[in-house]
């Protein structure tokens, strides 16, 4: 069987990669001769640097869409119009217009349009949303994430749509309720766009107390963090959700305690997820990230965006 991925940068290479393990027979495009050599000769794929040459191919039926944020659009429109099921990594696009349209337009073709939400198949995130069910730490209180790591200089990309789509992802995720009072400070010190961020909002069903959420981003902090602490009225959680590990600390004795948890690659998950999709036409009832739920957290996304521009 075939695969066809666009884009064959740092991401894009990883699908490659987890594709080829599989044992799939890989397509690759990109704009780089560079990057279709690396693919070629560390992934055995073939290239080009029409993307079209993918969509045109009829033994290719699925897709993943790993290129710039601007171009995701009108490439994953020429894909669903090709009538290829698509893995379209977040955010799913620019603006709510578009998301819609890309909604609309897989929905009546019945083919598959799943967004790269990758957390959503992280071990450690999914086991403290059943922790949280559980009321093992009471009532939740708050929420802070940390989502910091250096990077250079970006022409093209902003902090709040590129790294904060993940916090703002996990949370939905692990909740499941829209949020209320958002705010959002930004700032950029190297570059025209944002490159820290201060996101912050609340979480409240009817007749709770609200959820306070804070999510600190930054790509100019050198210490690469992927944490998550949720504060209950019994017992904290502390998440790396990267290294995928949960501690539990009691909050009167602060005595704590690892939860024993197996790692996932989750990337090889969600591709075995996207590839089972859209063999059984499962992905549009499928509460893992399909379109509306990528449209969603655009929309907070955008939000905040926005609050940040005043």
């Amino acid at each position: 069987m075939k695969i066809g991925v666009i884009g064959a940068g740092y991401w894009g290479k990883k699908h490659v990669d987890e594709y080829s393990k599989l044992g799939y027979e890989v397509i690759v495009s990109d704009l780089s001769e560079q990057s279709l050599e690396f693919c070629k000769l560390n992934y055995n794929s073939k290239g080009t640097t029409n993307y079209n040459d993918i969509l045109n191919d009829p033994e290719i039926n699925c897709v993943s869409i790993c290129t710039p944020t601007p171009s995701h659009y009108k490439i994953a429109i020429d894909a669903l119009n090709a009538n290829k099921n698509i893995l379209l990594e977040k955010p799913i696009a620019e603006n709510l217009h578009q998301a819609s349209e890309l909604i609309r337009n897989a929905s009546d073709k019945k083919l598959t349009l799943l967004i790269g939400h990758i957390f959503r198949f992280n071990n450690s995130v999914n086991k403290i949303k059943n922790l949280i069910q559980k009321q093992i730490l009471g009532e939740i209180y708050s929420v802070n994430l940390r989502w910091s790591n250096f990077q250079p200089v970006y022409s093209d990309r902003d902090i709040i749509y590129d790294l904060g789509v993940h916090p703002i992802d996990i949370l939905d995720n692990i909740f499941e309720i829209e949020p209320s009072d958002v705010s959002c400070k930004a700032a950029s010190y190297r570059q025209k766009n944002f490159e820290v961020a201060q996101v912050s909002y609340n979480l409240k069903k009817v007749n709770t107390k609200p959820i306070l959420v804070n999510i600190e981003l930054s790509w100019l902090n050198p210490i690469r963090e992927r944490k998550l602490i949720i504060t209950g009225s019994v017992k904290t959680a502390e998440i790396d959700c990267v290294k995928q590990k949960i501690n539990i600390i009691h909050n009167n004795s602060a005595s704590a305690e690892e939860i024993q948890l197996e790692s996932n690659n989750t990337l090889k998950d969600e591709l075995e997820f996207f590839l089972s999709s859209s063999k059984n036409k499962a992905s549009i009832l499928s509460p893992f990230p399909n379109g509306e739920i990528g449209k969603r957290i655009l929309g907070i996304v955008e939000t905040a965006f926005k609050l940040a521009n005043k």
